[in-house]
Parts: structure tokens; C-alpha cells; sequence
């Protein structure tokens, strides 16, 4: 069933109830229904048709949510582009996604028009705010055109989306998502364990809703809920939503939980209409995740999963976190156990499971797993072998079930012939009370052939020596384990989702040298 279409039945159901928030505007599901339909008859209006490339790059807004909805109706594939890519960045995508139409802001739309690069299939420019009089303002290409919705009929393998990651290595990867794949991620959303969101509930977005914050937009909006969408992460602003709007969702990433956990003010606001947080997409510390519950509550639920993977594909329920902290403090570390229609296993380099215990890489398999990287069959046949993904995540599971990521497969420090996983000695780290963020790499070292290395960001006013955080680890650590040095910075580089980018800090440290290992 075309996706777009659930959301003119959820209209039908709820006209009158608020299904999206944005500053001062809000939208109706009928005044949402009729806007999306518009929209799709304006793209094929166009001269756009089915299957075409639409992309759309953005600060977080309404037109966003409308543009998903309106490509689901018109059959169309959604580009989305994180705000923060560089011109450059965007011009690349535009051009190997080979998009037809591109909706963007002022701000991002001068920037790509002055970076000297050809769009070279980009037939529409589509401005949210009027300034370029040559090209098409959004509203008026909503004005005029039919309200009815578009009679288009999608297959579960017709592509839905085409998203771009960088990973790991730094290079831009279309990642190809399917109608049925989208369709089972919100089904897989809708059958969270202990979450049944209801009319009139409402999901506070922060992130990018390009990416991973965006993919609850649906499920949202099939049950009757509201989303409401903050521009970009601030964190007074969060929580002064929050605390107006009572809101009873949110989603975050660990960076944000640090910064949220450091806000001096943050006990001021009256934060206990929550009843869900949902985090992922970065590793966290076990000690952190102890003081979000303090602050928050119970509500906390994790979330493993890649772009990749369309969704989820493991998750640590709200009621798990509370039994890890009363009974298992470990089991915080845990991404948690496969969900709903996913199979998950760790196994080894053969490809079989590993043994209780034991280290391995996670792979995956299920109906949201994606098709495959655009225009790369190479990468594609490397990544998804006899249907299961493999993520480059190494891992540990329980006796239980419980899945415990220890690192990236290409992250392993090697030094003086011992495995050393950086999440370990950073979660070792995050532990001492001076330390803001951290990040431990291997750097070269003429002895050991690989040093441990860390470099931390410490905590506003705090102030502790290297030798000292060093001695804090050899108390949690072996002694292989231990940094052998760390480095203090004022911050730490991050990609668009607030990720740490380790390799940018690697090419630092291993500048001049032919290889990354040593």
C-alpha cells in the first residue's frame, strides 16, 4: 500500500486532532492531508513522475515532513539531505542520486548556487522563502493545484528513499530503501515494547528529522499523535518545550544526554509529562546512563540499528534499564535483544556463531534491511551476504539474548599483540567525573607498534591531569589497556548527527604516515 495514503486514512480518523508543531504553526491532519496532496499534484505538475528524485535539505521544518508525505503519494523517491553537509557535500548527492527536483532554504540554496558546481539533472529549484525570483517558491507551488489524492500505485520493492551516509571511511554511500522496507520499519515502530502511542500523545523532534529522528515521523502520525519539530538542538529550548507543550516523547543521541545532564538549569523545568527517551546511534557509558534515569526516570529506551538497516534492530526496553540498574549494572552497556521480525546473530570470520561470551560481528537480517548501496554492487555484495547485513560492529551476547557492542571491527586497537576495543577504555573513562567526552584511537608507536591514546574533553571548570585519568583506568582496566597518553582538547569533531568523527582525529595523528596500522 502506497505509505502516503496511511496518512489520508489517519485524516479520516483524527480531521480535527494537531498532527505536527512547529513554532507558531500548527497543522491539522486534514489541513496536513490536503497540503501533501497538493504538493504531490504540484510535483507532477512539473513534469516530475513517478520514481523521480526529489530531494530536499533544510534546517528541521514542516516542509520536511510534507515532502516525505507527498513523494510517498506521488511514488516519488525522497533524497533527504542533513542541514549541516557542506555545498560541496550536497552538490554530490544532487548529482549522483540524480535528483530532479531540490527543495531547499535560503541559506543552503545560495550557498549550492555559488559553489561554481553543475547541478546536472536538478530540473526544479524549489525555494522554501522567496529569494530567487527565477526559481519556484514552495507555497505558491502548493497554490492552485487538486486536493485530491494522486492514484499511484507503489510495489514493496519500488525504491522509497535514497539516504546518504558517510560511515566510517568518509565517503558519501546512497543507502537504498524500499517501500516494504520503510512500511516494516513503522510497523517494527509501532510495536515497541512498552510504547503504545496514542491520540494526542506528542514526539518532541531535535535532531535532523532527515535522518534517525525522522524515521518516528510515521509511526507518529498513525496513531493519531502529534509530532513537534524544533528547528535545531538547543538545549533550553528543548526542555522549555518540553515543559510547554507537556510532551511525552523524545529521541536523542548521547551527546545531547551529556550536554542535558550538564545544563545547570535543566531541574528547573517541569519535565514529568515524559514517558519516553529514546536514544541510540553513538556509544554510552553505563554511568551516564545511570544519571539520565536519576533525572528523567525509568523512560529511557536504546535503540541498535543503521541506516542500513532501515530501523532498529535490537533494543533495551525502558523496564530492562530499570532491572540492569537495580539487579545487572552491566547489562546498561547492553544494545539489548533482537525485536519484532529481526533476526540477529554475532558470529565469527567463518561466518558461524560464536560461542556465549564470545566476540564476533553482528550481523542482521529481516524486511527492512535495505537493497543495497546505489551505484556500488561491490560495497553492496560485501555488505549483505546470503541476506544478512553485516554491520562491521563487533559484539558480545549473553546467555539471555543481550547484545553488547564492544566496538567497530575496523576501530580494534592492536598493541603489543593484545586486542584492545577503544569503547571499553572510553566507558572507563566516562566514569570519572572531570570527563566531559572522550575518544581513544590507537596512534604509532615505535615499541608497541600501536599506543592507546586519549583525547578528552573535560567538563566545564573541572580539572584533572593526564597521569591522574591514566590511574583511574588502571583500576577498571588490565594494564595493556591503560592509554599511554591523553591528549586534552576543548572539543571533539563531530559529523551532522553529533557522532564523534574518530577518523578525523586519527588523520592527526597518523599524518605523514603510509598506513593506518602499525
Amino acid at each position: 500500500m502506497n505509505l502516503g495514503r496511511y496518512i489520508s486514512r489517519s485524516a479520516g480518523h483524527f480531521r480535527t486532532s494537531t498532527a505536527l508543531i512547529f513554532e507558531d504553526r500548527k497543522y491539522t491532519y486534514e489541513e496536513l492531508d490536503r497540503r501533501t496532496n497538493r504538493l504531490a499534484q504540484g510535483f507532477f505538475a512539473l513534469g516530475l513522475k513517478k520514481g523521480d528524485r526529489v530531494a530536499i535539505q533544510s534546517m528541521n521544518c514542516p516542509e520536511i515532513v510534507e515532502t516525505e508525505v507527498a513523494c510517498y503519494k506521488a511514488g516519488m523517491v525522497r533524497i533527504p539531505i542533513n542541514a549541516r553537509l557542506s555545498a560541496a557535500e550536497a552538490v554530490d548527492i544532487l548529482n549522483d542520486a540524480e535528483a530532479k527536483a531540490f527543495i531547499t532554504d535560503k541559506n543552503h540554496g545560495e550557498s549550492i548556487l555559488s559553489h561554481g558546481v553543475a547541478l546536472d539533472t536538478v530540473k526544479q529549484f524549489i525555494c522554501l522563502d522567496t529569494f530567487l525570483e527565477e526559481k519556484i517558491n514552495y507555497e505558491d507551488l502548493l497554490t492552485g493545484n487538486r486536493e485530491d489524492l494522486p492514484d499511484v500505485d507503489v510495489e514493496p520493492d519500488d525504491l522509497a528513499v535514497l539516504t546518504y551516509s558517510s560511515g566510517t571511511t568518509g565517503k558519501l554511500k546512497g543507502i537504498m530503501q524500499s517501500y516494504g522496507n520503510r512500511l516494516a520499519m513503522i510497523r517494527k515502530a509501532l510495536m515497541f515494547p512498552e510504547v503504545r502511542l496514542q491520540r494526542g500523545d506528542i514526539f518532541v523532534h531535535v535532531g535532523p528529522i532527515t535522518h534517525a529522528s525522522g524515521m518516528l515521523l510515521m509511526p507518529v502520525m498513525f496513531t493519531g499523535a502529534c509530532n513537534v519539530i524544533i528547528r535545531r538542538f538547543d538545549i533550553q529550548m528543548l526542555l522549555e518545550t518540553i515543559q510547554r507543550e507537556r510532551a511525552n516523547y523524545t529521541m536523542l543521541v548521547p551527546a545531547m544526554i551529556h550536554m542535558i545532564l550538564a545544563h545547570p538549569g535543566v531541574r528547573q523545568y517541569d519535565l514529568s509529562s515524559l514517558k519516553g527517551i529514546f536514544y541510540g546511534a553513538a556509544p554510552i557509558s553505563p554511568s551516564v546512563v545511570g544519571q539520565a534515569i536519576e533525572l528523567f526516570g525509568p523512560i529511557l529506551f536504546q535503540g541498535y540499528g543503521m541506516s542500513e538497516t532501515t530501523s532498529f534492530v535490537s533494543i533495551l526496553t525502558a523496564s530492562e534499564h530499570l532491572d540492569a540498574l537495580k539487579h545487572c549494572p552491566g547489562r546498561l552497556s547492553s544494545c539489548g535483544r533482537p525485536v519484532f521480525d529481526t533476526e540477529v546473530r554475532v558470529v565469527n570470520e567463518e561466518g558461524r556463531d560464536v560461542k556465549t561470551g564470545e566476540m564476533g560481528e553482528i550481523i542482521a537480517r529481516g524486511p527492512d534491511i535495505m537493497q543495497g548501496y546505489y551505484k556500488d554492487p561491490e560495497l553492496t555484495a560485501e555488505t549483505i551476504k546470503n541476506g544478512w547485513i553485516h554491520s562491521s560492529d563487533m559484539a558480545k551476547m549473553d546467555n539471555e539474548g543481550y547484545i553488547y557492542i564492544v566496538d567497530r571491527k575496523k576501530d580494534m586497537i592492536i598493541s603489543g599483540g593484545f586486542n584492545v576495543y577503544p569503547s571499553e577504555v572510553e566507558n572507563v573513562l566516562y566514569t570519572h567525573p572531570a570527563v566531559f567526552e572522550a575518544c581513544v584511537l590507537a596512534v604509532p608507536d615505535e615499541k608497541w607498534g600501536e599506543a592507546i591514546k586519549a583525547v578528552v574533553v573535560l567538563k566545564q571548570e573541572a580539572q584533572v591531569t593526564a597521569e591522574t585519568l591514566i590511574e583511574h583506568c588502571g583500576q577498571y582496566l588490565s594494564g595493556f589497556k591503560k592509554p599511554r597518553s591523553i591528549d586534552f582538547v576543548k572539543e571533539l569533531p563531530k559529523n551532522p548527527n553529533g557522532k564523534i568523527v574518530k577518523r578525523l582525529i586519527k588523520d592527526f595523528y597518523w599524518a605523514g604516515k603510509e598506513r593506518r596500522v602499525n
